[in-house]
């Protein structure tokens, strides 16, 4: 099949490359990400309730075996474990956490 005629794809999304999607993938609709450290402080049903390690006063929820699975490590062994994670901002105010690993 002679693919010659289709126009270029981007490496990143598999878009058609044009000048509107150059300046997409210029011009980030979120700000940059940060690593930040956390602290499980317990578990309350399915969740682990974590706080961050600068911030003991605002505690959160998460799923207390996703995030057992991202650290590797048994769901029992989560309270008190520090564990790190990358966060970037979204787009409408929520936060997406990535590359989960013990502190």
């Amino acid at each position: 099949m002679d693919t010659s005629g289709e126009d270029p794809r981007c490496e990143l999304c598999g878009q058609v490359v044009n000048a509107r999607h150059e300046q997409h993938h210029e011009e980030s609709v979120v700000g940059p990400g940060k690593r930040v450290e956390y602290v499980v402080i317990g578990l309350r049903g399915a969740h682990a309730l974590y706080h961050a390690a600068d911030e003991p006063s605002r505690i959160r929820k998460t799923g207390a075996a996703d995030l057992a699975k991202a650290l590797g490590v048994e769901l029992l062994d989560l309270p008190g474990r520090p564990y790190a994670c990358w966060e970037v901002p979204g787009e409408y105010g929520g936060t997406f956490r990535s590359g989960f690993e013990p502190a």
